[in-house]
């Protein structure tokens, strides 16, 4: 595999060849097959690209939120913008990978200083830390690595130092497939409240199943993606696309992350309104109000074959359309009628297994939460189950310490209490 700028020379032996070039999802990509000759010395070939879809030109940029890779020497940071600039990516996220003894990936620096942009593509440094049997932790635009190995295992804490650092965002990696012993700290560690994202797209997989759970308890929780390259194939194989309007920024990205304005996607575009707003936002409405739901999602054969579109909410499907016509973009507009607070997002799925899911938009009615009373205590059941597996683990590996213990013990006494509240509703 080659990243280039324009044009290349390869030297080839006699006899067939493919040639396939991409430049990230929003280019159709193209393959060609072609026979050198014996006596052929040279020959120049050209390729144009085409795009399908501009989605800066609408405000979205491209950013992936989990990279690895040292930063601390120029040629180390020229190859990355270049690296980004092959695979049309806008922000990526270099980050520092931390276990108990270190860290690796060692970057530059952090914080403004150590930003490098070039036009609209920017390096930005951040960490993988801590990293331990009770999974992965990410700290985005931080100003400093944040790491405390006395208390490894205490997470929250590094949850406050990283939100005390102006305009830092916490999430929590390996979300899509349930990675890196994700389980045994997450259904505890998510009652704290200063978890911003999780990694809904990874390695082609999307984890809706738990994300809808962590919803229906009444989290807010943003989509994100990241590729975890070197581990993922390559640079923006997944992509957390954020609106920032056309004038990007570092800062804009970031601050609209935090807002939740994302759909991520490995391949269609999709775009979900509410009311005329983004997903991520708040909305407050009346019992038996109509909110003007509205997705479009669009791809190219190349990209994906579109299946479906739908929007789902607490109680499941509000909407779907099955894309019978093969078209190459589909659409629903549709008035709905709240009867309750909840929170609504949008996904597509497409033929070849590329698919874009939205961060939720939240309707508050009458000012209730946004969390389900029939689905809640049985999915707090099963939070209270892993957690009960997760201690009775550490209790027979000798590695429960007091403070794990008071923190499991926290996150039962919120669980228990959200109950007692669902159970008056």
């Amino acid at each position: 595999m080659y990243e280039t700028s324009g044009d290349f020379t390869i030297l080839l032996q006699p006899g067939k060849w493919r040639i396939s070039i991409e430049h990230g999802n929003e280019y159709i990509p193209v393959t060609e097959e072609f026979d050198l000759l014996e006596n052929e010395k040279e020959r120049t070939n050209t390729y144009l690209l085409k795009r399908w879809i501009d989605l800066p030109a609408r405000g979205w940029y491209s950013g992936d939120v989990h990279v690895h890779h040292t930063t601390n020497k120029p040629q180390f940071r020229d190859y990355l913008l270049e690296y980004a600039r092959a695979e049309d990516i806008h922000m990526v996220n270099v980050l520092e990978m931390g276990h108990h003894l270190g860290t690796e990936f060692k970057q530059a620096g952090f914080g403004q200083k150590f930003r490098i942009c070039k036009g609209n593509i920017c390096l930005i440094s951040g960490q993988e830390d801590p990293r331990s049997s009770f999974g992965h932790i990410i700290g985005l635009n931080i100003q400093h690595l944040t790491r405390d190995t006395s208390v490894y295992n205490y997470y929250d804490s590094v949850f406050k130092m990283l939100h005390l650092q102006p305009g830092a965002i916490v999430g929590y990696a390996h979300f899509s497939w349930n990675g890196c012993d994700l389980p045994r700290g997450f259904p505890w560690y998510i009652t704290t409240g200063d978890i911003d994202f999780v990694e809904l797209l990874q390695f082609a997989k999307i984890n809706t199943l738990d994300y809808y759970d962590y919803l229906n308890l009444g989290f807010r929780i943003t989509a994100a993606a990241g590729s975890d390259v070197p581990w993922g194939s390559t640079l923006g194989e997944v992509r957390t696309f954020v609106y920032t309007g056309k004038q990007f920024s570092a800062d804009a990205w970031f601050s609209a992350l935090k807002s939740g304005h994302t759909f991520v996607s490995n391949g269609p575009a999709l775009f979900f309104e509410a009311d005329g707003k983004l997903p991520g936002t708040e909305i407050m409405k009346a019992n038996g109000a109509k909110s003007e739901l509205r997705a479009k999602a669009i791809s190219n054969p190349s990209i994906g074959m579109i299946n479906r579109i739908a929007i789902y909410n607490n109680d499941g499907i509000v909407f779907e359309k099955v894309n019978k016509a093969r078209s190459d973009s589909i659409e629903i507009d549709v008035d709905h009628v709240l009867n309750k607070s909840q929170w609504i997002a949008a996904v597509v799925y497409c033929d070849n297994g590329a698919v874009a899911h939205t961060t939720p938009v939240y309707m508050i009615v009458d000012g209730h939460p946004t969390w389900d009373a029939n689905k809640g205590p049985g999915i707090i059941q099963k939070q209270m189950e892993s957690i009960r597996k997760t201690e009775e683990e550490e209790k027979a590996n000798k590695t429960t310490d007091e403070g794990i213990s008071k923190r499991m013990n926290a996150a039962r006494e919120f669980y228990r209490n959200l109950l007692l509240e669902m159970n008056r509703k």
